[in-house]
């Protein structure tokens, strides 16, 4: 009786292992997921920003990239 209550306990902290190992990784990957989240945000209101001074401006970007896609 006493082995199978010491496997029991066994499996049981294996288990518990396991699920602490899973919510360590779904941690870590969320992490790793908003990082590269923030750094494309940053990325692209950087490009946004340059696009906008090669420009000459905000108006004349948008002006620009209307007349790109409209072909006008």
């Amino acid at each position: 009786m006493s082995n199978q209550v010491a496997v029991a306990t066994e499996a049981r902290t294996e288990s518990q292992l396991g699920v602490k190992l899973m919510l360590i990784t779904f941690r870590v990957s969320v992490v790793l997921t908003l990082f590269v989240a923030g750094a494309i945000g940053i990325f692209a209101i950087a490009s946004l920003i340059g696009g906008a001074l090669t420009a000459g401006g905000p108006f004349e970007l948008a002006q620009g990239w209307f007349s790109a896609v409209s072909g006008l």
